[in-house]
């Protein structure tokens, strides 16, 4: 009724008169080809709605094209001078949304079922914020904390558990540091956040529950990296205590925590000219302490890691340091950090920023997955990054995904299989509960007989990941993965009912010719000899159905040609 009453106007003779509807002087091409109502907007209501790619092929006047783009992430609007600095703006928006999990996620339940999607959250983010519980503590320094036996049982778990994959600390010289820190345990040394960021970390994998040590670790790092550090040009001891803080916050703490402290990091990064190959052009120049090159590449390289990821998953702009000149890892056998660093570059190439065709995507997801790796912590880096792919090429609507199915699907079951070799060897990397949730969406967007019949598999091993971490946060994700498995379900439940139904109301009419015997005598109600039961020419496509399928050779065709006999 109130629609009717906006749309009326009074006549001058007291009547009402009904308004015309107003029309967008140009409609964009997919609204046009279907026929829909557009608005005239880039994108379009109606693309916005069906996830259709806007577009428009003749030019529309500018006062109707205002650019509003209604992300997942909140309606965001601009004003650019120009149409293509709109353009720009929308697909940079757009891309940073298909790099995001969470945005693929919430895009996934709305296909499935509009009225019960999940929210737009990042769902198994990691395996649940640790020190919540905690109170803000006064810094100490590590000394104080634990004793230096503590900290080195720790730091031995650190070595053997973390420092194959995330390996930018030479081991011998942070043994030499440690028993030095305990010969002048009064003062607040700069080494103090890298011997603080390895404990903490090699508590995190020895125990399932934080200890107040733990706590007290983290917080005496952050003040020294926060406050001490700030006071002078940062060292490269300072950049490996950042590279540590963020690798724990990505494995224990919130979301935005995470990405504040990356973006930190790659700043101290860039003031210490990590990112720089020449010796000529960083501040370590003069310095008493020997700087191996390939330690600084290993820190450059995690740095980069950590932030490029943590930005994708929050769909948010990661810190990119122009003129960057150092060097990649060296690879060397059994070397997982050189593995793990060797994906940057094709990691690098899905920044929003940088706009690809569908084609060079799909053979960046090519190339990744022609790589066999066998390490848990490379694996999953491995599926993550082929998940990151997918979710480009199926935003831009790419029919180039069905080439790859097969081995997208057993990457991401070898996914799966690293998930559960990390649960029990209680190793919490955030990609053992990130993974797994992300590989139960990815078998229900491609919804094909293999992908299904391994969703099973996947559920049961996120089940895994929370039983053995039990957090809030796993919990949440579990019930999510069933919440759309279960609305994947019902929808494919109406789908068969509604086949069904077809099926009832429009029933094959049967042909009226004899049926056939088993004994060869004659038919009922004939004089004639029984022949060989025939086709009749009406029906002749039946006999060439069969032929081109072979799964239905063994039906029995003349249930559809004859009456039961009465």
């Amino acid at each position: 009724m109130n629609g009717q009453l906006q749309n009326a106007t009074h006549s001058p003779e007291g009547g009402v008169a009904q308004r015309k509807r107003r029309r967008a002087r140009v409609a964009c091409e997919p609204c046009r080809e279907r026929k829909r109502k557009c608005n005239g907007c880039e994108p379009c209501d109606t693309c916005i709605q069906y996830e259709y790619d806007c577009f428009y092929t003749s030019p529309h006047p500018q006062k109707e094209v205002g650019l509003r783009h209604r992300s997942i992430y909140g309606d965001s609007s601009a004003s650019p001078d120009t149409p293509i600095s709109k353009s720009v703006f929308r697909g940079h928006l757009q891309l940073l949304e298909a790099n995001s999990g969470a945005a693929f996620v919430r895009r996934l339940g709305l296909k499935i079922d509009p009225s019960n999607a999940p929210r737009l959250h990042l769902f198994a983010w990691n395996t649940g914020e640790r020190l919540a519980g905690f109170e803000p503590t006064l810094h100490r320094p590590v000394t104080n904390i634990m004793t230096q036996s503590g900290l080195r049982a720790l730091a031995l778990i650190y070595f053997e558990k973390i420092a194959h994959t995330y390996g930018c600390i030479d081991r011998d010289v942070f043994f030499d540091r440690l028993d030095a820190r305990w010969r002048d345990p009064s003062t607040v040394h700069e080494y103090d956040p890298v011997l603080c960021g390895v404990a903490a970390l090699g508590s995190l994998f020895s125990q399932r529950r934080p200890s107040k040590a733990e706590h007290q670790l983290v917080e005496s790092a952050r003040f020294v990296l926060e406050t001490k550090s700030l006071l002078t040009p940062p060292s490269i001891d300072t950049v490996t205590g950042w590279v540590l803080r963020v690798a724990y916050l990505r494995m224990t703490a919130l979301p935005h925590a995470a990405w504040m402290a990356s973006c930190s990091m790659m700043h101290v990064v860039e003031a210490a000219n990590i990112h720089l190959e020449e010796s000529s052009d960083t501040v370590f120049t003069g310095s008493p302490d020997v700087v191996s090159v390939d330690i600084r590449r290993r820190l450059w390289g995690l740095a980069q890691h950590l932030n490029i990821w943590i930005s994708f998953d929050l769909g948010r702009t990661r810190v990119s340091l122009p003129g960057a000149s150092t060097k990649p890892v060296v690879p060397q056998p059994g070397d997982q950090t050189s593995q793990l660093l060797s994906l940057i570059p094709l990691t690098e190439s899905l920044d929003p920023g940088i706009s690809r065709p569908p084609e060079d995507v799909e053979a960046d997801l090519a190339r990744i997955l022609e790589v066999d790796y066998e390490v848990p912590p490379v694996v999953m880096a491995q599926t993550n990054l082929m998940l990151c792919i997918f979710r480009r090429l199926r935003a831009q609507n790419s029919n180039l995904l069905s080439r790859h199915e097969d081995r997208v699907i057993r990457l991401a079951t070898k996914g799966l299989e690293a998930a559960r070799r990390m649960v029990e060897t209680n190793s919490p990397w955030h990609h053992a509960a990130n993974v797994p949730f992300q590989v139960v969406c990815l078998f229900l967007a491609i919804d094909s007989r293999p992908s299904i019949q391994l969703l099973g598999y996947a559920m049961s091993t996120l089940r895994d990941v929370t039983t053995a971490f039990d957090t809030a946060v796993m919990r949440e994700a579990s019930n999510t993965a069933y919440l759309l498995i279960m609305l994947h379900q019902r929808r494919k439940a109406s789908d068969a009912g509604a086949l069904q139904d077809v099926l009832d109301m429009h029933t094959i009419t049967p042909v009226l010719i004899p049926p056939p015997t088993t004994n060869g005598q004659f038919s009922a109600g004939t004089d004639q000899p029984l022949q060989s039961p025939s086709i009749p020419p009406e029906m002749s496509w039946m006999e060439d159905l069969i032929a081109d399928m072979p799964t239905l050779r063994g039906l029995d065709i003349y249930q559809f040609l004859y009456n039961d006999p009465l």
